[in-house]
């Protein structure tokens, strides 16, 4: 029994070693069993001294300790590629149309990034097809790190950056963040751009004609709105429609509120700074002046005289009432693009396209066909009444980029975005997270900075090699079966032969 000694040491250390590979980490245990597992090996090669002195003197002993000292070396060697390779991964696309590999303006723009950036993955367990194109971002420039979030750990940064649903992404650089739902080359490449930009785009409110407050902390201010912009690497300031021109330097104009109506000259200037490439974004609430529908009847925008009743009750669990419509139905556009989530809308004046002769006027969110409009404003009844009432479904937001003729086709594209509600992005409902990011990707699309301008990535067609279920089991005994078994046959073979 005596020459069996060693055995129980040489299996703790064993023992150990598959804790330490199939946990990836030395735990308090596995070390303690290492541990014990090396004195008593000690003790069991101690208590067999000349047995072992006269084996390794035996060709057959040096053998064995050949071989083990080259199976650590290589165990040692593969665990330092490892550690390269997991530092500085290097991977291979072999698909035909290179869908595992960025495009060459992704790679030219993450090759030139001016800031560190911190791409946060939110959620409870990793998204494999996140990781994959994270790694692919942060591999392409040490100033790209990655981390993950858990959604239940973490409460306040979910609420900080407004996330909603697992497998968001928040590119973050310094202060300024931008939150992206639907993971996507383009759109990821997008929100690098917009934190790392050192320009920042104006984002002018008109002021003078009743419209909500930029400073204004009250429930129908926007100094929430402003907060919102000022992360996201846009800067707020108000303007005058009263005493002079809009200012040529606006990235955008926001008019968030009309409950006076517009004066003739004030909606000239509008007019004016518009037809020189400007982007204007209208919110108005019911009743709309009469000046305004005019105005909008031109463009092919018509606009409801009543407001809008939502008799679903899908609103009252976020606490909205009959009088707030949601948007129910987004339609293809820049500023919808990945966006699934509800805006909830305040007092909300029914759109519509009334002339198809601007081709470029689209439809953006829509509520339900549960909307109808109540034309009498003075009445509190949500009840519908037939031959006096109309039935939805009714567009919330319209969307006209106009396009520019050959004598001013210099000019920046003139774009149009018409809400029939102000009070969405107001402090009393911009903490729902729908409004507040729908109210960014209008600004967005505004200034020109939607995913669609900034880099394009083709469809990539993905050929699927189809096999049956006795290939896929064939496949599985090979690897798993056949292959590591060839190491251990091949070793025998040579131990067999050494005998000889």
């Amino acid at each position: 029994m005596k020459k069996y000694a060693f055995l129980p040491g040489a299996l703790m250390v064993v023992g150990a070693l598959l804790w330490a590979a199939l946990t990836l980490r030395w735990s308090m245990p596995a070390l303690v069993v290492g541990a014990g597992g090396l004195v008593a090996l000690g003790v069991g090669v101690a208590a067999n001294w000349k047995e072992t002195r006269d084996w390794f003197q035996d060709p057959r002993g040096v053998f064995v300790i050949n071989s083990i000292i080259s199976t650590l070396l290589l165990v040692a060697i593969l665990g330092l590629v490892n550690a390269a390779v997991g530092l500085r991964a290097i991977t291979f696309d072999w698909t035909e149309a290179g869908r595992n590999t960025l495009t060459a303006e992704s790679k030219t723009i993450l090759q030139h990034l001016a800031k560190d950036i911190v791409l946060k993955q939110f959620g409870r367990t990793h998204d494999p097809g996140v990781d994959r194109m994270l790694a692919a971002f942060a591999a392409e420039n040490r100033r790209v790190r990655v981390s993950f979030v858990d959604i239940d750990s973490a409460p306040q940064d979910v609420k900080k950056y407004g996330v909603s649903r697992p497998s968001t992404v928040v590119a973050e650089a310094g202060t300024l963040f931008r939150k992206i739902e639907k993971v996507t080359e383009p759109a990821l490449v997008t929100a690098m751009l917009q934190v790392t930009s050192t320009n920042e785009s104006l984002v002018c409110f008109a002021t003078g004609e009743g419209e909500h407050g930029l400073a204004d902390a009250s429930a129908q201010g926007l100094s929430g709105l402003a907060a919102v912009l000022a992360a996201s690497n846009y800067k707020p300031e108000r303007v005058t429609l009263v005493q002079g021109d809009v200012p040529q330097f606006c990235s955008a104009l926001v008019i968030a509120g009309l409950p006076g109506g517009i004066a003739g000259e004030a909606l000239g200037r509008v007019e004016q700074y518009l037809v020189r490439g400007g982007r204007v974004a209208l919110l108005v609430d019911p009743p709309v002046d009469r000046t305004v529908v005019d105005y909008l009847q031109q463009r092919g925008i018509g606009v409801g005289q009543g407001v809008i009743i939502e008799t679903s009750s899908a609103g009252r669990a976020v606490g909205a009432g009959p009088e707030n419509p949601f948007a129910l139905v987004y339609h293809e556009h820049p500023i919808t693009r990945g966006f699934e989530q509800r805006t909830i809308f305040g007092k909300a004046v029914p759109l519509s396209i009334t002339k198809r002769d601007f081709p470029e006027l689209k439809s953006v969110a829509s509520t339900g066909t549960t909307a109808f409009e109540r034309v009498d404003l003075m009445s509190q009844s949500t009840d519908f009444h037939e031959g006096r009432d109309r039935r939805g479904p009714f567009d919330l937001a319209l969307a006209l980029a106009m396009p520019r003729g050959a004598r001013d086709g210099n000019l920046p594209e003139p774009r149009l975005v018409v809400v029939g509600d102000s009070d969405f992005l107001a402090n009393g409902l911009i903490t729902w997270p729908a409004n507040r990011d729908f109210g960014l990707r209008i600004i967005a699309w505004l200034v020109g900075e939607e995913e669609a301008h900034v880099v394009r990535v083709d469809e990539r067609q993905n050929r699927r090699i189809a096999m049956t279920e006795q290939g896929r089991m064939t496949m599985y005994l090979v690897n798993m079966g056949l292959l590591p078994l060839l190491p251990l046959l091949a070793g025998i073979v040579h131990f067999f032969r050494s005998r000889r």
